[in-house]
């Protein structure tokens, strides 16, 4: 997904962001090159990858920069950037209208929708797990909630770069709104007595994750066609969201796939 630059309201260009880290970097030059301003990279001997890193980059007709490696750990506060940043153009949010725009026909299809992921990590591990099961579309709340930061591109490893994610006001009229276009909702609530391998899930589906300390808010609860959890057998009642919804999302893709359930231990 390319990123265009946008201007605040007081007429301002954002500040850019920072991509750090080999692979999320190499991803960026891959899939959108044109929004990175320049490439800094850690000044001394460099390893294959970070060569690899810079031959993309002039390759691509980007500036690069060589700085101190303590000049990059400036910038990043510490964030592990392996030698490598890229200043790019802010990120850029699709509109919830494109989304809605597509065929009310199409086959089979699948949107996530995020309620309140706070923590950088792990929204960027579920963008990472979205984009390898080939979710391509990811809604995610304009307030109290992470944004798609250079933090979060590093922790999907780059993975963002390839998704299409929106940005809306109200997450339970967003799902009223795909409901309307086709979709089914399921939701995955720790509580709820269907197991997420239970349902045969429709060709056109939403997937809502609740946020880290509640869950799903009881308003897009009840903005769900049916509720699923995942079933433990240990002593900790809970699973980190990321880990939940890469368990869930292999059940949807093993049943597009068509493949059988594995044995019992």
């Amino acid at each position: 997904m390319n990123s265009t630059t946008r201007d605040t309201p007081d007429g301002q260009r954002p500040d850019p962001v920072l991509i750090y880290g080999i692979h999320p970097v190499l991803e960026k030059l891959r899939a959108a090159p044109g929004d990175i301003m320049e490439v800094l990279l850690v000044r001394g001997d460099r390893g294959p990858a970070l060569r690899r890193v810079e031959q993309a980059a002039h390759r691509e007709g980007c500036r690069v920069e060589e700085m101190d490696g303590r000049a990059l750990d400036a910038l990043t506060h510490g964030g592990r950037h392996q030698g490598v940043i890229a200043r790019a153009v802010p990120f850029a949010y699709g509109t919830f209208n494109d989304l809605l725009s597509g065929p009310a026909d199409a086959a089979a299809d699948c949107v996530l929708l995020l309620d309140g992921i706070v923590d950088p990590r792990n929204l960027g591990s579920i963008l990472r797990t979205a984009e390898a099961m080939g979710v391509r579309r990811v809604v995610l709340p304009k307030d109290r909630a992470a944004g798609v930061t250079g933090a979060v591109i590093k922790a999907s490893a780059g993975a963002a770069h390839h998704l299409e994610v929106y940005r809306v006001p109200n997450l339970p009229r967003a799902l009223a709104a795909l409901r309307e276009r086709g979709f089914w909702v399921v939701g995955l609530d720790a509580g709820a007595p269907d197991r997420v391998w239970k349902p045969a899930y429709p060709a056109r589906l939403a997937v809502v994750l609740g946020g880290e300390e509640r869950g799903l808010r009881p308003l897009v609860r009840r903005g769900c066609d049916y509720l699923v959890s995942i079933p433990m057998d240990g002593r900790v009642g809970s699973l980190n969201v990321g880990v939940a919804w890469g368990i869930f999302a292999y059940e949807l893709a093993r049943q597009r796939t068509g493949a059988a359930l594995p044995p019992a231990c």
